[in-house]
């Protein structure tokens, strides 16, 4: 180990830290958020503690959990949808979804499959298939439905809400982003 990485180390700075966990979306109170002092290095994005009032009221843009370092993309002012999007609740059978889950941010293509067309065709496919990001999953509820609100573009909004009227959708997922 060298000089300068133990020096590097050793210098600590306040920052933000989560004393609860919040929901992606909610709101982050004085409760949710403190101080503390940690070794940070230059790979390490985090929220100064002199931010803090900043901080307090904004939404969380992820599921944030008790003792993590706020990060600037993890909080936001912005809420969703946006202007030009539009939030649908899908619920299907959670054999319709990729088996590793779905998580907040995820892109995904979300694809009628009717009962009556169990296989669809490259020709329907192209039509019935609607691109969304992942809001929020919930579930299984009492009917043993997950149901993932996705935000779409406001023109595909009204679209995706007709292909999930009957539960005969399925969900792809596309490559995160890292």
């Amino acid at each position: 180990m060298s000089y300068q990485t133990v020096t590097g180390m050793s210098d600590r700075v306040p920052v933000l830290v989560m004393t609860r966990g919040v929901a992606l979306g909610q709101q982050l109170t004085a409760s949710d958020v403190s101080t503390t002092t940690v070794g940070v290095d230059d790979l390490v994005t985090t929220v100064p503690a002199e931010e803090l009032r900043r901080v307090i009221g904004m939404r969380a843009a992820a599921d944030l959990v008790a003792g993590m370092l706020v990060q600037p993309k993890l909080v936001t002012d912005q809420l969703s949808p946006l202007g030009d999007q539009q939030l649908v609740p899908v619920a299907v059978k959670p054999s319709r979804l990729p088996a590793r889950g779905l998580r907040p941010g995820d892109p995904i293509l979300v694809i009628a499959t009717p009962e009556s067309q169990p296989v669809p065709t490259a020709k329907t496919t192209a039509r019935t298939a609607v691109e969304a990001l992942v809001d929020q999953v919930k579930g299984p509820d009492t009917d043993g439905l997950m149901v993932v609100d996705l935000i779409v573009n406001r023109t595909e909004g009204p679209e995706l809400a007709t292909l999930a009227a009957d539960g005969q959708v399925a969900m792809v997922l596309n490559p995160r982003s890292t």
